[in-house]
């Protein structure tokens, strides 16, 4: 691309959209160029333009090239403007595959009209999710796919997530994130996913002195939950509670379960018991790592006495003991 093309549109001027005129074949080769020579700063390339970038791409290279083509732009655009949180291959590629599949349901529609229902359709980065999850985007696998020199991280569900009490509208995302552990991870010594009627009931046995807990991003989305639950039914050990936290697969190492459990900790002591024990199984190295972090100490080992994934499993006893007052 030539130096004057580029700088025809420095700083963002003559790049669609346009509000009232309408967008040219023309216009989306011009945002191209301008990427590819990183000839606009990166407050001007904004998510629109990302969305129109994809068209250009998939109407003038077809949808299998296109994720080479847009790639290579924002590798040579993002080595000049190094953005703040970086670029993402899957989700790229889940902007490619987005635009391509409305371009063919669309298929007689003109560039415009074309590029206008686009930005109605997809105007915020949430319509990602219709193509991929975010546990997906936000996975290791698809960290691990950044384009160089895209190395900065999206931000971390923690860094934005609060915990709250769960309500009965929770459950099923509450059931989302256990049903994996039941049925692929040692985890939980549960082999078969609660119904929803025994769902509704733990809730409800989770009254003032044992609440359950979720962890919630700002748009609402549980990524996790918690629970403090009674260590024994017997009238004594009613100030001894058992934890349990279980963070959405894909999310983990992103502080969710630290979160969670430092939460619980938190309203163990207003509430005023005594101590939490924790059953960890013996080949679950991060939760051990977790609760180690947060005070907790081990108590005990019980050996073999646990068989799932065709392996006999260990149970660790970690102990943390709360601040009381004196009798």
């Amino acid at each position: 691309m030539s130096g004057g093309a580029a700088g025809a549109v420095s700083g963002g001027a003559g790049l669609p959209p346009f509000g009232d005129r309408p967008i040219a074949e023309g216009d989306l080769a011009a945002l191209a160029a301008a990427v590819e020579d990183a000839a606009i700063q990166q407050g001007d390339f904004s998510h629109a333009r990302h969305v129109l970038l994809a068209l250009h791409y998939v109407r003038a290279h077809g949808p299998d090239a296109a994720l080479a083509r847009m790639r290579s732009a924002l590798q040579a655009f993002n080595a000049r403007h190094p953005p703040r949180t970086g670029y993402h291959e899957t989700i790229t590629a889940a902007w490619i595959a987005l635009v391509a599949r409305h371009a063919a349901e669309h298929a007689g529609a003109g560039v415009h009209e074309l590029a206008e229902s686009l930005l109605r359709r997809y105007c915020s980065s949430k319509a990602l999710f219709a193509h991929y999850s975010r546990p997906r985007l936000l996975s290791d696998d698809a960290r691990a796919a950044f384009v160089a020199p895209d190395l900065a991280p999206l931000p971390a569900p923690g860094d934005r997530a609060r915990v709250r009490l769960a309500t009965e509208g929770d459950l099923a995302a509450i059931e989302e994130i256990y049903a994996f552990y039941v049925e692929r991870s040692t985890c939980t010594f549960a082999t078969t996913v609660p119904t929803a009627a025994e769902r509704r009931a733990w809730l409800a046995a989770h009254g003032s002195l044992h609440p359950a807990t979720v962890a919630v991003e700002d748009d609402g989305t549980v990524i996790g939950w918690g629970s403090l639950s009674a260590w024994n039914r017997r009238e004594a050990y009613a100030r001894t509670v058992e934890s349990s936290v279980y963070v959405r697969e894909g999310l983990h190492r992103r502080g969710l379960g630290r979160l969670l459990l430092a939460d619980l900790v938190s309203r163990a002591i207003a509430l005023g018991h005594r101590t939490i024990i924790a059953q960890i199984v013996g080949d679950q190295a991060p939760s051990l790592a977790l609760h180690r972090a947060l005070g907790f100490e081990e108590a005990g080992r019980l050996r073999d006495v646990g068989y799932k994934l065709d392996r006999w499993l260990d149970v660790i006893l970690m102990q943390r003991a709360l601040p009381h007052p004196a009798p």
